[in-house]
């Protein structure tokens, strides 16, 4: 499968220096050839507008411009039942407070939501993970206040994002209804917490700013 997103398209939206790359020689030998690639040559966006928010411990730890590992959690003693090798999982930053891990072997995105002590799947490569991004970015003038003055349909911009990410990567959304739909009450109190890229598409349906 083509790849999803270049440097020149992620600088389409957000501005060069907010790409972060970091350096070939900080990455692990263990890690998946193409998630190397994407991190060297097109970099994660440290953009503070956007859900995505980088690791501080990448910037700020004892060996700068290195991810940590997810055995570095402070609470990582309270998870159990997780996928083998996931303590070498690299940790990539947040997204509503929710931790994103990158599977160095596989390549794979995981989530690990804010309290649960447990893993989701939150996209199957880096790739599609930035190409998430990316179209969120590139969206924004339609669903952000802070944007735009006039947001004409941002409930249309909510499903035609969701379309579009599943079309690139269904992972994310398989089996779960949008927050919005009809038969969803994601506010009843027996009701599921919302996975993660489903509370940033909440927030584009009912506009962040």
């Amino acid at each position: 499968m083509p790849q999803l997103v270049d440097r020149s398209m992620m600088e389409s939206t957000f501005s060069p220096e907010k790409l972060v790359t970091p350096e070939e020689g900080s990455l692990p030998a263990e890690l998946n050839g193409a998630a190397r690639s994407l991190l060297v040559n097109v970099g994660l966006p440290d953009e503070r507008s956007s859900f995505f928010a980088m690791d501080g411990g990448f910037f700020e730890g004892e060996s700068p411009n290195r991810f940590r590992r997810c055995s570095e959690l402070s609470y990582f003693s309270e998870y159990e039942d997780m996928p083998k090798g996931w303590e070498n999982w690299l940790i990539l930053g947040e997204i509503h407070s929710d931790v994103v891990a990158l599977d160095p072997v596989s390549g794979a995105v995981y989530s690990l939501p804010d309290g649960e002590y447990k893993a989701c799947p939150l996209n199957r490569s880096l790739d599609s993970f930035l190409f998430f991004l990316y179209l969120l970015e590139i969206e924004r003038p339609h669903y952000d206040f802070r944007v735009s003055d006039e947001l004409p349909d941002p409930e249309g911009v909510a499903g035609t994002l969701r379309e579009r990410m599943a079309g690139a990567d269904p992972l994310p959304f398989e089996g779960v209804e949008p927050a919005w739909s009809e038969g969803f009450d994601w506010e009843a109190e027996d009701a599921p917490r919302l996975p993660t890229w489903e509370c940033v598409l909440w927030d584009v349906h009912e506009t962040v700013g």
